[in-house]
């Protein structure tokens, strides 16, 4: 009994709990229910009308309305910027290629560029280019900047379906430096020391010293070069070398001194200090890397043939790819494969003379055009019969092969009129004050460049 009794007892103990429960939770429910309904809100709020007050229920809010008008105006596409530049053995072409611009926009592109650029003959390796195509592939601008010209660069844009371009000339600052070095080895090492570029060294062999001073024999250890001269910047970075102005030589073998003059006629050119002209007919070299690695030689035994075969000529090695310059003004009467001298340039030129230029990797002229010196007419190569790249140059007079390491001998320029040999001491005098005060103080630029010497007046 004691059992069945724990049982009931328990089973009602268990039911009076949730009755308790579920009478509780009805009574919080229906409070929540009453406060609600006794707060009052703003709408149920009743405010008395006044006298003579009209009631106006306020109308339905109205509902924006859109009209078409027209047709929506066409957005642009979306443009996509690239930019590169060329690579050793590139051109224009070829890069735009790698970067899929289509042969049409590629073709057009060129149309414009021909009018005021040569790409064939003046693009260069570094030179840069960006432009802007859209998602369409339609290229719609165009900028080339030539890496030795970064004051040129050439502008192509399209306007009404048709790309224009044009050749902007951007203003250059110019810095007189002057500088004194003293060779070791050679010229180059000696102007790489003080931190100047191989391309003021061609200035130096080429345009000043070529006829007097064989920068492959005459130097010695401890000669001495000082120089007045150009640097052109374009907002503070370097672009390229100016004119040098002033250079002396002073050496073991040749003391010789070169000075920029230019004459009321137009003439220029540099002359020594008696005002002889340094002119010579050719360049001493048609390549700016001068390294002679076989002179002219008519019993030289030849490494290919393996016999004792005349060379006519001078070869110089340089990698390829380096530019070759014609080395007087002229004629081209071949441009193309010539036999055992591969890739080839022939000029002809006053009083039956002839330079040839073999082993080309590329021409970049062509047959019936006049080139003047120092025009790029192609590139250093292996082509043909070679160990290997290295540009073979010859001269020809009258059938006859002459050396061109000695060809300038006797040829220079004319002397300056005696008119201006007053101007032109005056020119010479100043500029060697120059160079003397800037080396004893030290001063590297910032010098103060004197004024062209233009004729006897001064």
């Amino acid at each position: 009994m004691t059992t069945r009794f724990r049982s009931i007892f328990w089973f009602w103990c268990s039911l009076g709990c949730l009755l308790v429960i579920m009478t509780a939770r009805f009574g919080i429910l229906h409070r929540r229910s009453s406060a609600a309904q006794a707060t009052p809100t703003a709408a149920a709020e009743v405010v008395p009308l006044q006298k003579d007050s009209v009631s106006v229920e306020p109308p339905p809010e109205a509902i924006p309305r859109f009209e078409f008008v027209g047709p929506l105006l066409e957005r642009e596409p979306p443009h996509r910027l690239i930019a590169d530049s060329l690579r050793h053995g590139d051109s224009i072409y070829l890069s735009l290629k790698r970067h899929r611009i289509a042969e049409l926009q590629i073709a057009q592109l060129n149309r414009a560029l021909e009018k005021i650029f040569d790409s064939r003959s003046q693009s260069r390796p570094g030179d840069s280019y960006c432009l802007t195509v859209d998602t369409s592939g339609v290229v719609h601008h165009f900028e080339y900047v030539p890496v030795g010209e970064p004051e040129r660069p050439v502008v192509v844009e399209r306007r009404d379906g048709e790309f224009v371009g044009q050749r902007l000339d951007l203003p250059l600052t110019t810095r007189l430096n002057i500088v004194e070095v003293r060779i070791e080895d050679n010229l180059s090492n000696a102007m790489s020391a003080i931190g100047e570029e191989d391309a003021i060294t061609g200035l130096l062999a080429d345009d000043i010293f070529g006829s007097v001073v064989d920068f492959t024999r005459d130097p010695r250890r401890g000669d001495r070069i000082g120089l007045v001269f150009e640097k052109l910047y374009q907002d503070d970075r370097f672009v390229r070398y100016g004119r040098i102005l002033l250079a002396r030589y002073q050496g073991q073998i040749v003391d010789q001194l070169g000075v920029y003059f230019e004459d009321q006629e137009g003439h220029r050119g540099y002359y020594d200090d008696q005002g002889k002209s340094l002119e010579r007919m050719f360049l001493l070299y048609a390549v700016s890397q001068v390294r002679v690695t076989s002179r002219f030689n008519r019993k030289r035994f030849h490494p290919v043939l393996k016999k004792t075969i005349p060379h006519l000529g001078t070869d110089y090695g340089a990698p390829v790819g380096t530019p070759v310059h014609a080395t007087a003004r002229g004629r081209v009467v071949h441009a193309g494969w010539k036999g055992a001298l591969g890739k080839a340039v022939i000029i002809e030129h006053a009083n039956g003379y002839v330079t040839r230029y073999g082993h080309l990797s590329r021409v970049l002229t062509k047959k019936g055009r006049r080139v003047q010196q120092k025009d790029l007419i192609g590139k250093v190569g292996a082509t043909g019969r070679v160990t290997g790249p290295h540009l073979h140059y010859e001269i020809i007079k009258d059938g006859r092969h002459l050396n061109p390491e000695t060809i300038n001998r006797g040829t220079r320029g004319e002397p300056l009129k005696k008119k201006y040999l007053t101007a032109f001491g005056a020119r010479r005098d100043s500029l060697l004050v120059i160079l003397e005060s800037g080396l004893v103080s030290g001063r590297m630029a910032a010098v103060p460049a004197p004024a062209t010497a233009a004729g006897a007046s001064e």
